[in-house]
């Protein structure tokens, strides 16, 4: 109904009956409006209970890893990466000390386990991965090792 509808009829032509079917009317209108709103507002509690309801049914990694990292990717970001733990681990430390993603202190632990479980690399890429890590301190003590080897027995 729009506003002019419900202005208070003042229609000289109009008889006291009528003026006061015409209130009546508006007064329906405006009580048919009231309970519209009161029944969305309704609906919306539940729509919205019913949501929390189903956050709190979740596990809590996969929680906190779309309330810190779904404000600036979109869910199936992730899908798109296949990271073996390391690699998750410091894509999230990344994220954190580059582009200022609010985590708390431990959090980083919980969301990088998250990810590498759900979005775990090959297992022979993962193998790779951590076989690079663990030949790093080798390669730079061998490293070491020459240098001064070659450094001792100069001429």
């Amino acid at each position: 109904m729009s506003y002019d509808q419900l202005v208070e009829p003042t229609d000289d032509g109009m008889t006291e009956e009528e003026r006061e079917a015409r209130r009546e009317a508006i007064e329906r209108d405006r009580q048919a409006a009231e309970e519209r709103r009161r029944a969305q507002e309704d609906q919306a509690r539940v729509e919205r209970e019913a949501q929390e309801a189903d956050d709190a049914s979740r596990p809590y990694p996969e929680r906190l890893t779309e309330q810190r990292c779904m404000t600036c990717h979109a869910a199936n970001d992730f899908d798109k990466e296949q990271r073996s733990w390391p690699g998750w681990a410091f894509t999230v430390w990344r994220m954190e000390l580059a582009y200022g993603a609010d985590l708390e202190a431990g959090e980083w632990r919980v969301i990088s386990d998250h990810l590498a479980e759900e979005h775990a690399a090959p297992p022979v890429r993962a193998a790779a991965v951590w076989a690079a890590l663990g030949m790093g301190p080798m390669v730079t003590v061998a490293l070491i090792w020459f240098i001064r080897h070659r450094r001792r027995n100069a001429p």
